[in-house]
């Protein structure tokens, strides 16, 4: 049983835990250890331990506070094989779409069945996902997970080229392409607090997100502009491309959970892991804000191929919309990674999803394009924001052992979105794509309204 109110400060054996040299004392200006073996100055300026995980001692500073986390090599080398990884997933994020969309003659119950396809392995296959993590290396998880992406891609590509894909073999190279998703979601995010030390998992967490969201400003846009110029067989070769890139330099990483399931203290079941986030009222509260967000707010980003339409636009179009959700979801980003061990995460979190929810609601009431694009701003820092700081919050009060799982449990609502997905694009073909998308950012509104009257732990967390 963990603290009702407090993060998890246990310290797990192996590689799960950055070597650390000196200590921290309850101020956080920092002591020197009897051996001098490192320190942490009052400035915050740090030396590099021997195992490359995290900063101790006294060191000249060569990056602003918002890149503190960079000073890790071993966080660097992460952070530089992800830049690819993402870049892959946000191209096909908008590829597979489409391509089912234009495949069924743009009919919005097809777009609705192939995206659902796609979510609807996360509910079966997260728990064991997350058991996965916390047992073997993490890094290994990431790097088999890429080379299989890589060749559905390739797949995908030839059937293209070939002109033999119809709607539903999208759906079903969708399902696996799923079905890898669900070990690449939390094994990425719970890598992380085994590469930087605790005081710098919120600026991780957010150079994390900022890497997804510089790429989902570009990496949508050449998509869409090769999808609609050159053909969406060369948009899938693209994808290919940066999966490789991504998995080669994905070697570099450390190994990070290997040997886990030879220390740990709690059962390797997936089923701890439930009973883990039941006997914790903060994970607890934290994982009903994600269901929420989740469920009613992914699905807007998966669902944008239904603006051609609204606002009489092409695929390129469609990019551009993305390009401007992920400079705001930069934005968002940027400022939660800036903001440090920041004290108010609870109220932090409830207004950056209010905002997501406020935006999605104008943007589907908005009949402009350039109005759309720039609700699009405000909308990608609401959603940025929320998952940098919850994902954040997440790993500050999950034990180092439990962390695969919890994350796991959290993507496990990305199971639901289909179920959403479906009612809205249902929606859509009973009325209309606007009554749709604005039911669903007014659930998310109303919800951001409840936290913050009524729900005081979410608003007391730290």
């Amino acid at each position: 049983m963990v603290e009702e109110q407090q993060p998890a400060r246990s310290a797990e054996q192996g590689d799960e835990v950055p070597a650390s040299a000196g200590t921290t004392d309850p101020r956080g200006t920092g002591t020197t250890d009897p051996g001098g073996a490192g320190t942490t100055d009052p400035r915050g300026a740090g030396t590099t331990d021997p195992s490359g995980t995290g900063t101790t001692g006294r060191r000249r500073r060569w990056l602003p506070r918002t890149f503190d986390a960079l000073e890790s090599p071993a966080y660097r080398s992460y952070f530089t094989a992800m830049l690819f990884y993402f870049g892959a997933m946000q191209a096909t994020m908008l590829a597979r779409p489409l391509l089912a969309y234009d495949l069924a003659d743009r009919a919005p119950i097809v777009l609705g069945i192939v995206i659902a396809a796609n979510n609807a392995p996360s509910l079966v296959l997260s728990p064991f996902a997350g058991a996965l993590a916390d047992r073997v290396s993490m890094r290994n998880i990431l790097i088999v997970a890429a080379g299989l992406m890589a060749v559905f891609a390739g797949i995908t590509a030839v059937g293209i080229a070939m002109d033999v894909l119809e709607w539903w073999h999208v759906m079903v190279i969708g399902v696996f392409q799923g079905s890898v998703m669900v070990f690449i979601t939390p094994t990425r995010r719970a890598i992380i607090g085994g590469l930087v030390e605790e005081r710098h998992l919120l600026n991780a967490t957010g150079l994390h997100t900022m890497s997804q969201n510089a790429n989902r400003t570009l990496l949508p846009l050449v998509a869409g502009v090769l999808f609609a110029r050159a053909g969406a067989e060369w948009a899938y070769v693209l994808i290919v491309v940066l999966y490789v890139v991504g998995l080669g330099l994905m070697f570099f990483t450390p190994v990070q959970g290997a040997g886990a399931a030879r220390r740990r203290n709690r059962s390797s079941s997936p089923l701890e892991g439930f009973r883990y986030v039941w006997q914790a009222p903060p994970i607890r509260t934290l994982i009903l804000a994600g269901f929420v967000i989740t469920v009613f707010g992914q699905p807007f980003q998966h669902l944008l191929p239904l603006a051609q339409d609204l606002l009489q636009i092409e695929a390129d179009g469609v990019g551009l919309l993305v390009t401007f959700f992920g400079l705001g979801s930069l934005f968002g980003s940027t400022t939660a990674a800036s903001l440090g061990d920041f004290q108010r995460k609870g109220l932090l979190l409830i207004g950056f999803f209010t905002l997501f929810g406020a935006g999605v609601v104008g943007f589907a009431v908005s009949s402009w394009y350039v109005l759309s694009l720039l609700l699009m701003l405000p909308i990608g820092i609401g959603h940025s924001g929320r998952t940098v700081v919850h994902l954040a919050a997440l790993q500050t009060y999950s034990e180092n052992e439990m962390r695969g799982r919890v994350q796991a449990l959290n993507a496990m609502m990305g199971g639901l979105i289909p179920v959403a997905i479906l009612g809205i694009t249902g929606l859509a073909e009973l009325f209309n794509a606007r009554i749709a998308l604005a039911s669903a950012g007014s659930v998310i509104l109303a919800y951001g309204v409840w936290e913050t009257l009524f729900s005081r732990t979410l608003r007391s967390m730290r």
